[in-house]
């Protein structure tokens, strides 16, 4: 703000002394200030960032530990819908922390299929530049049931996140390749993404992962903390 109002000035001053600006320094002024523009982009892109791992690093829970109203919408669900244990998760499929955390819930599924039923929201951190992409590819796989299925084979390469990978997952899936292309296309995709983070930021996210159970913000992350919680539910019915 402050770069513009000098260019501002220098504009104004200009014009008054001489009448107009003259081509190649109102073309000089364009570019300083679309190199500000840039710059100031990646300083606000850094700051995201490190306010994300500094929260990972430290990882608390936000002090607002009431229930929320979290609607299914378009996601995509593993488990029945009377499950003892809802679990919804907003993740990034290019986030480290929520790679770490993925082959928890795939287990915690698995193990209790009867009692666990997980729903996954889309909250792609904007320093994340294939996380957009790699929701797209997991939603065409979802199209042909393999949501989940790709989201965990996918899980232990986001570093590595691209469309070689996302073929090479969707041809082990067994998937009808031309319509796993033509579906990462589709233009609902960005609707739920925004969706997803609209919903995310009303109910509290700021980073990711982020997991509710039973509409509560979840106090740990380990396999024993969600059986735990699955023991209790089953015992308060």
């Amino acid at each position: 703000m402050f770069g513009r109002t000098i260019m501002g000035l220098a504009v104004a001053g200009t014009v008054t002394l001489g009448g107009c600006v003259s081509p190649g320094l109102e073309s000089r002024l364009r570019a300083i200030e679309q190199r500000q523009d840039s710059i100031l982009t990646l300083l606000r892109q850094q700051r995201e960032k490190n306010d994300f791992v500094a929260s990972r690093l430290g990882w608390r829970p936000p002090p607002d530990t009431s229930k929320q109203d979290i609607p299914i919408g378009r996601s995509f669900t593993r488990g029945p819908a009377n499950a003892a244990l809802t679990i919804v998760e907003f993740s990034d499929l290019q986030c480290p922390y929520c790679a770490q955390l993925a082959p928890t819930l795939d287990s915690i599924s698995k193990v209790y299929p009867n009692d666990v039923r997980l729903i996954f929201k889309n909250f792609p951190l904007s320093f994340h530049p294939q996380a957009k992409s790699a929701a797209a590819a997991a939603y065409a796989a979802g199209k042909q049931g393999k949501f989940f299925e790709f989201r965990f084979m996918a899980t232990p390469h986001f570093r590595n996140l691209g469309d070689s990978l996302y073929l090479a997952l969707a041809h082990n899936l067994n998937l009808d390749m031309d319509r796993f292309k033509r579906d990462q296309e589709l233009p609902e995709i960005s609707a739920i993404l925004q969706e997803d983070i609209a919903l995310g930021r009303k109910v509290g996210v700021e980073g990711t992962p982020t997991v509710f159970v039973n509409g509560k913000l979840a106090t740990d992350r380990s396999f024993d903390y969600f059986a735990g919680l699955i023991s209790e539910a089953k015992s308060n019915r």
